[in-house]
């Protein structure tokens, strides 16, 4: 009888990882990289590359794959596993329609779900927006709540998030408190032991948050996240396109221009993940909320880091906005009523919670308040040579570095409302900052960089 090792939810929001000729399965990809024998995935890698996380169920290792939403991996008698699709029901929970009312009662019900069945006190990462504002309404019991915030605007005291989040605890009554950071550029090697090479290393500030976090609430409280929230209830919907070629499946795959350059690695695509993808989906992309859930299974990937970095920290993630059933009933919704979130800010404002006369800085500058803080150590241009051009390492060293186009420059630029209206389409032009673009391409080549390093160091140690 085939034994059970991993199942996913519907979405995948905690990815399992297998290896094909080993058999090894974790939740953690490193456990199962051989890493004596490690070669790279030619189209994982480029994938990798292309998006800044893995994609397709392949990773940037060979043989490395990951496991797809709503699936089962099996250990069978003879050692070697197996992937086991479920059921797909979300054809008929889609075809419900719900109103506001019931979405409000059906969150509420998961949320006092969490707070009936747990002890201690309820951490709720606040920072003012729609997903977290919701869970905080939600709570029955607010003496219990512990709601934390950092600001990402220069003073971090008065950015936007913390104004709102300020704002709702003291409407609520709840415990509030902020936390400093910008000094997660010293996380690398914490990030890398949780997350390996299967996604860029941009999540180090929850890691540099929940530890501060951790001094303040026992480890083993729960953790309520809002992840994917936004997408779910109305955020997303600019971004979901029609798909109709194998090219366009791009489209469902919202990097946010968090990756590197493929074009300067040594290795090439032939697209037949995208191929692929298209032919056995292409049915289901003719719905618009079938592709914006397939948005949200592709950055899962990436998000997942919300719950798993929690529970590094010894947190218990909970994440009631990826319910299957709350997330099909946002879904449901009229498209009017999807635009701008406006059934929640209806809800919002009804509460007393509307929050828009708080006003805060709210252009993000933290990464650069990082780099500042915490310069990058260079890639190793040796160590990378193997899977990317040396000239591109150093591009990325000398414009991630000191060196680069001021970031000081680009945010005095976007404080003008004219420009920064215009600046997601200045972006889509090229018109975008060398050192952000060096910065995002330093955090996807950081984690091979890592593990070219352990490979090496396995077979030094092997010889």
């Amino acid at each position: 009888m085939n034994e059970i090792l991993f199942e996913t939810d519907w979405l995948g929001s905690e990815p399992a990882y297998y290896n094909e000729l080993t058999g090894l399965a974790s939740r953690n990809i490193n456990d199962v990289i051989d890493l004596q024998n490690m070669e790279f995935d030619d189209e994982g890698l480029v994938a990798y590359l292309d998006h800044g996380f893995s994609v397709f169920q392949h990773t940037p290792v060979k043989n490395v794959r990951f496991l797809p939403p709503s699936s089962r991996l099996l250990l069978g008698s003879d050692g070697r596993v197996m992937v086991d699709r479920l059921p797909d029901e979300l054809g008929r929970k889609l075809e419900r329609r719900c109103t506001k009312a019931d979405i409000i009662e059906l969150v509420r019900a998961r949320v006092h779900d969490v707070e009936h069945s747990s002890r201690g006190e309820i951490v709720i990462p606040t920072g003012g927006g729609y997903d977290s504002r919701l869970l905080n309404l939600m709570i029955e019991d607010d003496s219990r709540v512990r709601t934390f915030s950092y600001g990402t605007s220069e003073p971090q005291s008065c950015s936007l998030e913390v104004a709102r989040s300020r704002a709702l605890s003291h409407l609520l009554g709840t415990r509030w408190e902020r936390l400093p950071i910008g000094l997660f550029h010293m996380y690398f090697d914490d990030w890398d032991r949780v997350f390996g090479p299967a996604v860029h290393a941009h999540g180090m500030y929850h890691m540099e948050f929940y530890e501060q976090v951790l001094s303040r609430v026992e480890g083993g409280n729960v953790v309520l996240s809002g992840l994917a929230g936004d997408w779910f209830s109305g955020a997303g919907d600019d971004l979901v396109k029609p798909v109709q070629a194998p090219g366009q499946v791009r489209r469902l795959i919202a990097d946010r221009g968090m990756h590197a350059d493929s074009s300067m690695s040594h290795v090439t695509s032939s697209g037949d993940l995208y191929t692929e993808y298209y032919e056995t989906q292409r049915d289901l992309l003719s719905s618009r909320s079938r592709r914006l859930i397939e948005m949200v299974r592709f950055r899962m990937m990436l998000l997942h880091y919300l719950k798993r970095v929690p529970e590094h920290f010894g947190f218990r993630p909970v994440a009631p906005l990826i319910d299957v059933d709350v997330a099909t009933a946002m879904l449901s919704l009229p498209a009017e009523r999807r635009i701008d979130r406006r059934w929640l800010e209806e809800y919002f404002t009804a509460c007393g919670a509307g929050l828009q006369d708080v006003e805060g800085r709210s252009l993000n500058t933290l990464n650069y308040q990082a780099l500042r803080l915490v310069p990058l150590r260079p890639l190793d241009e040796a160590l990378l040579r193997e899977v990317v051009r040396p000239d591109y390492v150093r591009w990325i060293n000398r414009n991630a570095g000191r060196r680069g186009l001021r970031w000081e420059g680009y945010a005095r630029l976007l404080r003008h409302r004219g420009i920064r209206r215009a600046a997601p389409r200045l972006r889509s032009w090229g018109l975008r900052p060398r050192r952000l673009d060096a910065y995002c391409a330093y955090l996807v080549l950081k984690p091979i960089e890592r593990l070219l390093r352990r490979r090496n160091e396995a077979r030094e140690k092997a010889a």
